[in-house]
């Protein structure tokens, strides 16, 4: 049992490591917010209704998406092989793209949503796909959350060369939801076949 004296610091460096990871976390949600408010507003939507259009956006946050997973394994390698600078650059650039993935499929799911017409939003494949969509974004944010996690905990020096395995659970999390999301781009394209 630690001594009386050791408690106060112990609360004062969890204290400290919340505040960390929420500033974190509400630094990554309010980017990709205001990155999807100014896309929305600025950018725009042209609505195809009843149609199954391809967001160009989609491009952008399919890209961001091989990126931030790039970034993931490559700070995995790195703290494998104790380069502790090498693996903080790799998941602030995994944070970065991860954040800029939010906004873009934001404005992506905020396109296709544009499509869709009230007669036919219940059997649709637009409907279908906002799902999937909007699934793989939920899912998304979670992984997001345990990036900041990591990510505040190897700036802390959580993390080296013995033990590593939050970053190699990060890093298979996203390239599990990088395969997902290329199911859904392959419905996407059979959906835009069937028209």
């Amino acid at each position: 049992m630690p001594a009386l004296s050791d408690r106060p610091a112990t609360h004062r460096t969890d204290a400290r490591f919340l505040l960390r990871f929420a500033a974190t976390v509400m630094g990554v949600a309010g980017t990709a917010g205001v990155l999807a408010w100014v896309l929305i507003h600025v950018v725009g939507a042209t609505p195809h209704p009843g149609r199954v259009v391809f967001p160009v956006a989609l491009f952008a946050s399919t890209a961001l998406l091989a990126c931030g997973s790039t970034a993931m394994q490559r700070a995995l390698v790195a703290i494998r092989r104790e380069r502790q600078r090498l693996c903080r650059r790799h998941l602030c650039q995994a944070m970065l793209a991860g954040t800029l993935f939010c906004g873009v499929q934001s404005y992506a799911l905020y396109c296709l949503i544009q499509n869709q017409t009230p007669a036919t939003a219940q059997a649709d494949a637009n409907a279908f796909l906002i799902v999937f969509a909007g699934l793989h974004a939920m899912h998304f944010c979670v992984a997001m959350l345990f990036v900041c996690y990591i990510a505040v905990r190897t700036f802390a020096g959580r993390y080296d060369h013995e033990y590593y395995l939050g970053i190699t659970l990060c890093t298979y999390f996203w390239h599990a939801l990088g395969v997902v999301w290329m199911v859904i781009l392959g419905v996407f394209v059979m959906a835009l076949g069937m028209q």
